[in-house]
């Protein structure tokens, strides 16, 4: 289902109807309508458990979120006037007024209410109040049924919206409103445009037409005389009843005897779409918000608790925080995988190249030795680097005062010089020049030192000519 979506329900026993709405081309579409009749012992529906189960059953279609109606009978409503349009004060008034009508203590009363205009100083409101537990129960059972409530409404209020749609509503003037049914119904009191009170109206049950007719009057002057005390001295335009399922002529006929015969206009409540349809449109468009928004305030009736509201809250964060450690978690798998399955493939890859360079090793190894053959050939082969060069290099440059005693040659390497001379300059001399020859690298000097020779003391000396390397 869309975020955009939102479903209206309306329960009555063994009764339920829904519809879903949605945001289309043309605007705000039905996308889904239907009413169940549950089926089953009503002595086992009025088991919590069992009438959950039941509406599972039959019900598969129904999924949240849902917006849902509460019957008048179920609670206490009041229109008011408040001279504030500050929350604050406006909540601390509406708990006064609560106090005034309700029977209940105020800990075991749920408490909502809607703004239906407001100026700069004032506002009119109303305002709803239900015991607690009703919510209670109510919540329960669309937990057991899975089926998220995000709004908790009245069906008066839901009524209001499909007459406003179908322009029943009058602009100006003061006019009653009836609405009835089996189940019961209520009244409403219409002036300019704006509801001023509503009264509910209990079904007939074991009362004779003539009775439930005469209570209906009885209510209606009641009303009245409350509007004329509250809201002024108006005239009464007329008295509008829609019902539905009712023989209503005993009824109507009452009404007139008391407001005058063209005064009551009897409506099938059937040119109406579903009540469920009325609530759905109240939470995508409530019918006073734009009244409201003009002063800043945004207030209509919902009495979800707020607890529901923390731990649904909850639940979302908890539910987003799992999906992250989720995702988290399979990102490091991923992770984990990828470098087990990366860290196997070069293991292999280098098994492979372990493999592959132990084949290569033989023929390596007999390339190389086979070069090293071939540089001493070539090395022997070299006369400008043989003993005999660098004896004559060594001769030609040896100084008259020195005199060698051994000669040690290295076949490319080195040459290793012994001698004596009477002094050392002339053996630094030798070792200056030896440096310039184009045939050795450099000249290593070892020590000198003096040693007997009969009546004469000499200087004995060491060197190491490395020679260069041949060029290839």
């Amino acid at each position: 289902m869309s975020r955009n979506n939102i479903t209206g329900l309306h329960v009555r026993d063994t009764f339920l109807e829904w519809t879903t709405l949605g945001s289309g081309k043309k605007g705000v579409e039905v996308l889904a309508s239907r009413q169940v009749r549950l089926e089953g012992d009503a002595a086992e529906l009025a088991d919590q458990a069992n009438r959950a189960e039941a509406i599972r059953r039959q019900c598969p279609d129904l999924t949240g979120p849902v917006t849902i109606g509460l019957a008048p009978g179920q609670m206490l409503m009041r229109v008011v006037d408040l001279p504030t349009i500050d929350p604050v004060e406006m909540a601390d008034m509406i708990q006064l007024q609560v106090d005034q009508f309700s029977p209940f203590p105020e800990d075991r009363m749920a408490i909502s209410y809607e703004v239906l205009r407001a100026t700069e100083t004032a506002c009119l409101v109303l305002i709803a109040a239900v015991p607690k537990e009703q919510i209670e129960s109510l919540g329960e059972l669309f937990r057991q049924v899975g089926v998220s409530i995000r709004r908790i409404d009245v069906e008066i209020m839901g009524w209001w919206r499909l007459l406003a749609d179908h322009g029943a509503i009058p602009s100006q003037g003061r006019q009653l409103l009836l609405l009835l049914e089996p189940s019961g119904g209520c009244w409403i009191a219409v002036q300019d445009g704006l509801p001023q009170a509503v009264k509910a109206i209990s079904p007939m049950e074991s009362l004779t037409p003539e009775e439930y007719a005469e209570e209906l009057a009885g209510d209606m002057g009641s009303l009245i005389v409350s509007l004329d005390l509250e809201r002024g001295v108006l005239p009464l335009s007329g008295l509008d009843c829609w019902s539905r399922d009712l023989d209503t002529t005993v009824i109507v006929a009452r009404l007139q005897q008391e407001l005058g015969h063209d005064a009551v206009r009897l409506q099938p409540l059937e040119v109406l779409p579903p009540l469920s349809e009325g609530l759905a449109r109240r939470m995508l468009v409530p019918p006073f918000a734009a009244h409201a928004r003009v002063q800043g305030i945004h207030a209509v009736l919902d009495l979800v608790p707020g607890a529901w509201r923390t731990k649904a809250i909850s639940r979302s964060f908890q539910r987003r925080l799992n999906a992250a450690v989720g995702v988290a978690i399979g990102l490091w798998l991923v992770g984990v995988v990828g470098f087990l399955i990366g860290f196997q493939w070069n293991r292999m890859h280098l098994n492979r190249l372990e493999a592959r360079l132990a084949e290569l090793q033989k023929p390596a190894d007999e390339v190389l030795r086979l070069q090293n053959q071939v540089h001493s050939f070539d090395t022997y082969l070299d006369r400008q680097r043989s003993a005999l060069e660098c004896l004559r290099e060594i001769s030609a440059v040896l100084p008259k005062d020195v005199d060698l005693t051994s000669f040690q040659f290295k076949k490319g390497k080195t040459v290793s010089i012994r001698g004596e001379a009477r002094a050392v300059e002339p053996i630094y001399d030798f070792k200056k020049s030896l440096d310039k020859s184009p045939l050795f690298k450099n000249i290593e000097m070892g020590s000198t030192q003096p040693s007997k020779r009969k009546d004469l003391t000499v200087q004995t000396f060491q060197m190491n000519a490395n020679l260069k390397e041949a060029k290839p």
